[in-house]
C-alpha cells in the first residue's frame, strides 16, 4: 500500500525492522484463511477427529455450565479480496463494515459499505463516501460515526497529508480541523490519527501515538492528554463516555475529565494484560469498562476493583497470533462481535461471541503444553485445535514471561518433575536436554505418527528424518526451521563449516565481522555443528574443545572481537554487546559494507531474505548458499511418557504440523509442511514490504520483498538440508562462562578447557 510504504519509510522503519508493528492493512494473503462457515456454526479445520477414548481420560471435569461460544459470521464473498477499513455501529445502532479495493500499488480504487440487516450483510449501494473520497483525491483510512449523529471520513492525499471530512446531509464532504494535520516546519507530513471520536457537542478527540488532543467544534485545541505508546500504528486504546475519556497511561487504565484534563481514576489491569499486544477498551454504557486482548474479554464495573474474565481468549481466536484484532463491539443481545485481519491485513474475519448456558463452563478435557519460552506457532496450534475441539482445553505453561531469562534452576526443576512421572502432556523441547530425556525414557516414540505424515507426501521429509535415532524411533519433531545462509566471496563462503579452513583463510578483509565473543562462540557452534557437537557431543573431548576455543579466538582477533565493548567502541565499530541465542546477528550487511568477506543470515522466513537478495544483486560475483546441509529447528514437540492423554497429545502434534497452522508466517521459521511452504512461496501478500538500515558513516541499504524466483530458490535450499543443529543450551552456557577469561587473556586455553570440562562432566553424569 502506498500509505504503508511511505509512512513506514519515513516514520517507523526502525520499529518495522524489529518486527514491532502490527496493523489492519490489507494484502492478498490468506493468513488464517481456511476457516469457513456461517453464523451459528463453529469454525472447522481438517484435523482428524480424536479417538473416542480421548473424550475422557484423567482430565479435569466440572459440572458448571455456561460460557461464550465463538462462531464465525459469514461475510460477502467479495470482501475477501478487499481491505478492512472499519467495523462499527452506525446510525440506528446498525453494524457496518467498511472495506476498500486496492490496486497493485496499494492505492484505494473503490471503497464500500456493508450493513448487517436481518442477520445478513447487505451492500449499501447508496453510500456516498466512495464518491466523496474520489472527488477530494483521498485514500480512505478511517470511517467514524460521531455521537453528534454525523459520519466522518479520514484519508490521505498524494503528499500523505491527512484530511478529516464531515459527511453532510446532502452526501457532500466538509473538511474540518485542517490545521491539526498540517506538517510542522521541516516535516514532510503531519499527524496520521489512528482514531477519531466526535462528542455529542461536536468536540473532536484526535488520537496521536503518545497522546490524545481534544478540539472544540470550532477547531481550537482545548486539551492534550497523555497515553501510552504501544509500538503499533493501529493503537487506539481508549473511548469517550459522557464527559470522560478512558485510556492507558503509565501502565494503568486512567479516566480523564474532558472538562479539566485531570485524571479522575486510575485502574490497575496488570492481571489481565497479556503484555504482548494492545488491550482494546470499550464502554459497558454503565460506567464500567470492557478490556479485550489475547487473554480474553474482561470487565470491571464502575467503581470496582476486580476484573471478571467473561471470555477466555485461550479457547478461541482471540489468542490466535496469525490474525489481528481490529475492532471489538457490543452486540444487541448480550453478545459481542470481533473483527480480525490476517498478517499484513490479509483476509477479514468476523466472529460473534454469544453466551451459551448449556455449554460447559470449563472444557471437560484438559491437555497441557509446556515450553521454556512462549512460542507463536504453538499458540497458533492451540487456537486451531480448540476451534476443532471445544470440549478440550489446551493449557500452555511457560517457564518465563516474554523477554525473561531461562535459568539452569528452571530446567533442573522441570527435570525433577518429569523424572518423577509428572509434567505436561506435550513438551516443547527447545532448550531442554532431550538426549537425557530419551535415555531416561521420558519421551514417547512418535515414529508411527511421523511415518504416517511422511507417507502422506505433505511434509518436507528431509526435515523430519534428521530426528530419527539409529533404532528408528522419533522422540521429537520440529514445527518450524530456519537455516544459516552464507553470503560473500565464493572463496570465503567455501571455508565455512570447517575450523581449520576458516582460521587459515586469507583474504583482503577478515573472514567474519566484528562481534562480541559470546555471539562468535554461539555462531561457530552452529556453523561447525557436525565438527563440534553432532550426535556424540564432540566438545566433551578436550582436544576438540581446545581447537574450538582457539579457532574462535583466532577468528575474533582477526575481526576485532571483544568480550565487552565500551559505548565509544560500539559507536565506532557499529557493534553491540547484545547476545543472540544462536549468535547470528544479520552480518550479511557487514559483507556489503566491506568489513568482512562473508556474512551469515539466519533465514527464518522470506522477510529475512530481502537483504541477502539485494546484496547479491549489487555485489556481482558474490554467492548466496546454505552453510553445508545444516538447519536450525524450533518448536520441537514431544509427548511425555507419563501423560494419561498420549493419543490426544499426538493429535495436537498433528495439528501443530498441519497446513492450517503451518501456512501462517509468524516470523519464527519456515514450515515443515510442504503444502504450507508452497503456499508461502507463491504468495505475493507482502509485495509492499520494505526494510532499511543505515549507519552514521553514511552507509544505507534498502530492500523490498524478494522476488518469486528468489523465494523459490530458498525453498529449494530447504529441501536439501538434512542435519538439525541442536546445541544443548546448558552445555553452551558452560562453554561461554568458562571461556571468557581465556578471550580476555586471563587464562590459558588449557585452563579454560579444563574448567569447562569439569562442569560438563558433572552435568552429563546427572
Amino acid at each position: 500500500m502506498k500509505s504503508y510504504k511511505k509512512h513506514m519509510a519515513k516514520f517507523l522503519i526502525t520499529a518495522l525492522a524489529a518486527g514491532l508493528l502490527a496493523g489492519c492493512g490489507k494484502s492478498s494473503g490468506t493468513a488464517g484463511g481456511e476457516l469457513s462457515g456461517t453464523e451459528g456454526t463453529t469454525a472447522q479445520t481438517d484435523i482428524p477427529a480424536l479417538p473416542p477414548e480421548e473424550s475422557g481420560g484423567d482430565s479435569q471435569r466440572t459440572g458448571a455450565a455456561g460460557r461464550y461460544r465463538e462462531t464465525e459470521v459469514e461475510l460477502p464473498q467479495e470482501v475477501q479480496s478487499q481491505s478492512l477499513i472499519r467495523f462499527l455501529r452506525g446510525e440506528g445502532g446498525i453494524l457496518e463494515l467498511y472495506t476498500a479495493q486496492r490496486d497493485s500499488e496499494g492505492k484505494n480504487t473503490d471503497t464500500f459499505r456493508y450493513q448487517y440487516l436481518e442477520g445478513q450483510w447487505q451492500p449499501d449501494s447508496g453510500w456516498k463516501g466512495n464518491e466523496v473520497m474520489k472527488e477530494k483525491g483521498l485514500d480512505l483510512m478511517g470511517v467514524f460515526y460521531g455521537k453528534d449523529g454525523n459520519y466522518y471520513l479520514g484519508g490521505t492525499d498524494e503528499d500523505y497529508i491527512y484530511h478529516l471530512l464531515r459527511v453532510d446531509q446532502d452526501g457532500s464532504g466538509t473538511e474540518i480541523l485542517e490545521e491539526a494535520f498540517k506538517p510542522a516546519e521541516g516535516q514532510d507530513y503531519g499527524l496520521i490519527p489512528p482514531k477519531i471520536e466526535v462528542l455529542e457537542n461536536g468536540d473532536i478527540l484526535v488520537y496521536d501515538y503518545w497522546e490524545v488532543h481534544l478540539y472544540t467544534a470550532s477547531g481550537t485545541r482545548a486539551l492534550t492528554l497523555a497515553k501510552d505508546f504501544s509500538g503499533t500504528t493501529s493503537d487506539c486504546r481508549g473511548f469517550v463516555e459522557g464527559d470522560e475519556f478512558v485510556t492507558v497511561n503509565q501502565g494503568n487504565i486512567v479516566r480523564y475529565s474532558l472538562k479539566t484534563g485531570a485524571v479522575t481514576e486510575t485502574i490497575d489491569y496488570s492481571e489481565i494484560d497479556d503484555k504482548r499486544e494492545s488491550t482494546w477498551l470499550f464502554s459497558d454504557s454503565g460506567g464500567g469498562i470492557y478490556a479485550v486482548n489475547e487473554t480474553g474479554l474482561s470487565h470491571i464495573a464502575e467503581g470496582g476493583t476486580l476484573w471478571e474474565v467473561l471470555i477466555d481468549g485461550s479457547l478461541n481466536h482471540l489468542s490466535m497470533r496469525s490474525i489481528h484484532l481490529c475492532e471489538f463491539l457490543n452486540g444487541d443481545q448480550e453478545d459481542f462481535y470481533g473483527a480480525f485481519t490476517g498478517e499484513a491485513g490479509g483476509s477479514i474475519y468476523l466472529f460473534r461471541y454469544e453466551y451459551d448456558p448449556d455449554m460447559a463452563a470449563v472444557p471437560p478435557t484438559a491437555l497441557t503444553v509446556y515450553s521454556l519460552e512462549d512460542n507463536s506457532t504453538v499458540r497458533q496450534a492451540i487456537s486451531q485445535f480448540q476451534s476443532q475441539y471445544p470440549d478440550v482445553r489446551v493449557e500452555m505453561r511457560t517457564a518465563v514471561e516474554s523477554g525473561g531469562t531461562v535459568t539452569e534452576e528452571m530446567i533442573q526443576g522441570l527435570n525433577t518433575e518429569l523424572l518423577s512421572g509428572k509434567g505436561a502432556d506435550v513438551l516443547i523441547l527447545d532448550g531442554l536436554p532431550v538426549d537425557a530425556y530419551i535415555e531416561k525414557g521420558v519421551l514417547v516414540d512418535l515414529s508411527g505418527l511421523v511415518k504416517e505424515m511422511e507417507d502422506s507426501g505433505d511434509m518436507l521429509n528431509n526435515l523430519l528424518e534428521g530426528f530419527r535415532t539409529e533404532d528408528g524411533a522419533v522422540y521429537q519433531v520440529p514445527a518450524k526451521v530456519a537455516f544459516p545462509l552464507a553470503e560473500g566471496k565464493p572463496e570465503a563462503v567455501e571455508v565455512l563449516g570447517d575450523l581449520d579452513s576458516m582460521t587459515k583463510y586469507e583474504g583482503e578483509k577478515p573472514l567474519m565481522s566484528i562481534d562480541n565473543y559470546e555471539n562468535m562462540l554461539r555462531k561457530i557452534s552452529r556453523i561447525c555443528y557436525e565438527e563440534l557437537f553432532g550426535q556424540e557431543m564432540k566438545v566433551k573431548d578436550r582436544s576438540v574443545l581446545i581447537h574450538y576455543l582457539e579457532s574462535v579466538k583466532a577468528l575474533g582477533d582477526a575481526s576485532g572481537c571483544q568480550t565487552f565493548f565500551t559505548e565509544t567502541e560500539m559507536e565506532i565499530n557499529n557493534v553491540s554487546n547484545h547476545v543472540v541465542g544462536d549468535g547470528m546477528a544479520r552480518d550479511v550487511v557487514d559483507f556489503d559494507r566491506g568489513t568482512c568477506d562473508v556474512g551469515t543470515e539466519k533465514l527464518t522466513g522470506y522477510s529475512r531474505l530481502a537483504f541477502p537478495a539485494k546484496i547479491r544483486e549489487i555485489n556481482p560475483g558474490s554467492v548466496m548458499v546454505p552453510v553445508g546441509n545444516l538447519y536450525l529447528p524450533s518448536a520441537m514437540a514431544g509427548v511425555n511418557q507419563s501423560s494419561p492423554n498420549q493419543d490426544m497429545a499426538r493429535e495436537f502434534i498433528r495439528c501443530l504440523l498441519s497446513y492450517e497452522v503451518q501456512k501462517e508466517d509468524l516470523y519464527d521459521g519456515f514450515p515443515v509442511n510442504k503444502k504450507a511452504l508452497q503456499f508461502l512461496t507463491q504468495s505475493d501478500s507482502r509485495d509492499n514490504f520494505s526494510e532499511s538500515v543505515g549507519y552514521k558513516d553514511g552507509y544505507h541499504l534498502s530492500a523490498n520483498w524478494p522476488s518469486l524466483e528468489v523465494r523459490e530458490e530458498a525453498a529449494a535450499m530447504l529441501e536439501t538440508l538434512t542435519v538439525p543443529a541442536v546445541v544443548d543450551e546448558t552445555v553452551m552456557g558452560m562453554i561461554v562462562e568458562g571461556s571468557m577469561d581465556y578471550f580476555d587473556g586471563k587464562k590459558t586455553v588449557e585452563q579454560a578447557a579444563d574448567d569447562i570440562l569439569r562442569k560438563l562432566s558433572i552435568y552429563l553424569a546427572e
